[in-house]
């Protein structure tokens, strides 16, 4: 039994990692970064704005926070950043070369006691076909077999979660950014990892492996898988 205020903090906790993005307003920015330039100048100073507006920046942690990756350690994603804006321009691939850079940040959250990141892993045909069908950041799949993919992944994201640990779906980076889109409005917390961002020195423990032969079935809906009892 859990009582009402823990329930209340968790809930409220819960809510404000889920909904981070849209609760980084402007002027929490430029707290953050001024706090960064008390300690680190240049690395702010290089930056903004001759390099990246506030704007921009703005964009890259609220695609972070939306992925609930901490932004915690801004001096190293501005020096990340700081590496990469000067030949790369759009906010979403920004996004992804910090994550490449803070993997360890990414991932944390899905490591076991024994320090393995548990994740679901694509078996390589599927792998293999989704590349294929990967077309502007999108999975361009037949509907039904799209359908079929969500379900085989919130049913592995079920399990977990009963035993009580989180998992992310793993990939390569250029599949990354697809799955996530695709996948995100039936799988809200749904976390899409690439192979890319796991450090060298953490092991990956495959907690379910989603083969293409698996993606046949026929009548079932992604909205049905919400309505059933957990």
């Amino acid at each position: 039994v859990v009582d009402s205020p823990n329930v209340i903090i968790t809930h409220l906790g819960e809510m404000v990692r889920r909904h981070a993005g849209e609760l980084l307003g402007r002027d929490d920015l430029k707290a953050m970064v001024d706090r960064v330039r008390e300690t680190t100048p240049a690395v702010v100073d290089d930056l903004i704005p001759n390099v990246m507006s506030m704007g921009t920046l703005h964009r890259v942690l609220t695609l972070l926070l939306d992925e609930r990756v901490p932004v915690s350690n801004l001096p190293r994603i501005l020096e990340s950043l700081a590496a990469h804006a000067p030949t790369v321009k759009d906010p979403a691939e920004l996004a992804e070369r910090v994550r490449g850079d803070i993997g360890r940040t990414v991932v944390d959250r899905f490591r076991d006691p024994t320090g393995r990141i548990r994740a679901i892993v694509f078996d390589p045909r599927l792998e293999l076909e989704l590349r294929r069908a990967s077309q502007n950041h999108q999975l361009a799949l037949d509907p039904a077999r799209l359908e079929q993919l969500t379900l085989r992944v919130a049913g592995e994201l079920r399990k977990a979660n009963a035993r009580g640990y989180e998992v992310a779906l793993l990939c390569d980076a250029s599949l990354r950014r697809a799955v996530r889109h695709s996948l995100a409005r039936a799988l809200h917390d749904l976390s899409v990892v690439s192979y890319q961002e796991i450090p060298t020195d953490l092991l990956m423990e495959p907690v379910a492996v989603i083969r293409p032969e698996e993606l046949t079935g026929e009548g079932s809906a992604v909205a049905a898988m919400f309505d059933r009892p957990s």
